[in-house]
């Protein structure tokens, strides 16, 4: 057998009863999609572990996907998994794999979402950024979750910037996961929005997802931690708004050196805003309020920072439906990405794929779907900083309730893309996003 390729997937939740609020108890339920990346048929194992960081043995499981297919495991429905279940899951792979994780929370008939990236086992590292923190900020706190990905214990330590904050927790065992609640980070106020790093002790790796929750709003935002691959400059981001159907967005930049930096936001419509940034330190950049942007406006960006390393996370949110969702910027690009979930009418749900061409050469770019195999391109090619949308649920060509995988290429240049997923609304917040995932 060919050496295992890990993916890990962390804040695997089954029925765990959370109080987001006094009226109301929140039950979460995970599941996570898998793409077989090869024209090989995959034998996966997924392994799980509890709260303690150890694995439940009767949950795991040999599995095999097709070639270039993909599938999705709901753990609400895992009979080896018992009530009340809080921990994590390792994604084990003869064949290349890719995956995302879906958090679904529900109180009666309303919920709140969030989905994030899969990381590949090398994808670990000693230190990882988190551009967005949160405590009662306008109603949102954050959570983040922190998974030992290497071999032996360690110890984690979050830093708050601004201030003198710190979280720690000694000894997380491998595959386990430990999630820092900022409600108890000790001395941290209220109204509280910063940014924080983590950091663990000598040779232990670890990957991050944060989530970003409004529980009195029903609105849960996702993002994934970023290490120092991920940081870099420009940054680019594929989806930006300002009143567009209800929708603005917001872009939470973080300085990951320690010297000051001019960062500047350069918008697809030819606006720039520069700021200052100490080291360390983060910067709100809000398009609802930004006068230079027309209302009804989407569009991209490209983010660039003179002295030090950058990273961002793009939040959405629609005050009328109460749907948010987040996504990474992106500090590095490819020229093959797939999406392991995209969705038309599926228990309500449509997915759409933005692509942003960032190469110099204009391109025409393809999405390709599975099962199926049906494809769709550009109906011109797309210049520099460009973006396309693919939008599934009025595609002709996929099912009447679909449910699958996308595999993008924009003719050998390199692009960025990302992937919104949409519910019905009426429920609470049922929106989702997630980025691409590069192909080997």
């Amino acid at each position: 057998m060919k050496k295992l390729t890990a993916v890990t997937l962390v804040v695997v939740l089954i029925a765990t009863l959370a109080p987001a609020m006094a009226s109301a108890q929140f039950t979460t339920v995970t599941s996570f999609q898998v793409q077989n990346l090869s024209s090989e048929t995959a034998n996966v194992q997924l392994t799980f572990y509890d709260a303690n960081g150890d694995v439940v043995t009767a949950a795991t499981l040999a599995d095999t996907i097709s070639a270039l297919s993909n599938k999705l495991y709901t753990q609400g429905n895992n009979t080896n998994l018992p009530t009340g279940f809080s921990g994590s899951v390792v994604v084990s792979s003869d064949q290349p794999i890719a995956a995302i994780g879906v958090q679904d929370s529900t109180s009666g008939s309303m919920h709140y979402q969030g989905t994030y990236g899969g990381f590949s086992s090398d994808a670990a590292s000693d230190k990882f950024y988190l551009p967005t923190i949160m405590k009662a900020f306008y109603g949102y706190t954050t959570q983040v979750s922190v998974q030992n990905a290497g071999s032996s214990n360690v110890d984690v330590t979050v830093t708050y910037s601004p201030g003198s904050y710190t979280d720690t927790k000694t000894g997380l065992k491998p595959g386990q996961v430990h999630r820092f609640d900022n409600t108890n980070t000790a001395s941290m106020p209220t109204n509280y929005i910063g940014a924080a790093t983590i950091t663990t002790s000598s040779g232990g790796k670890v990957v991050a997802v944060v989530n970003q929750i409004n529980a009195a709003s029903y609105q849960e935002q996702t993002y994934e931690g970023f290490s120092d691959v991920n940081a870099g400059s420009p940054l680019y981001t594929p989806v930006l708004m300002r009143s567009f159907y209800g929708f603005n967005t917001s872009v939470q930049v973080q300085n990951v050196g320690t010297a000051s930096s001019n960062v500047t936001i350069f918008y697809s419509n030819g606006y720039s805003n520069t700021q200052t940034l100490a080291g360390g330190a983060g910067y709100l950049f809000t398009q609802g309020n930004e006068a230079n942007l027309p209302s009804g406006w989407i569009g991209s960006a490209r983010i660039t920072s003179t002295a030090s390393d950058i990273v961002a996370v793009v939040n959405q949110q629609n005050t009328t439906t109460g749907k948010a969702a987040s996504y990474n910027a992106f500090a590095t690009t490819a020229t093959h990405y797939v999406g392991p979930n995209v969705m038309k009418a599926f228990y309500g749900f449509n997915t759409s794929v933005q692509v942003q061409n960032v190469s110099a050469t204009a391109t025409t770019c393809t999405a390709t779907f599975s099962p199926g195999g049906t494809t769709q391109t550009t109906p011109s090619a797309l210049a520099q900083y460009e973006t396309y949308l693919f939008t599934q649920g009025n595609n002709a060509a996929l099912g009447a309730t679909y449910i699958g995988a996308v595999d993008l290429t924009c003719g050998g240049q390199s692009f960025v893309a990302m992937i919104n997923q949409d519910g019905a609304a009426g429920q609470g917040d049922n929106a989702m996003a997630y980025d691409a995932l590069p192909a080997p």
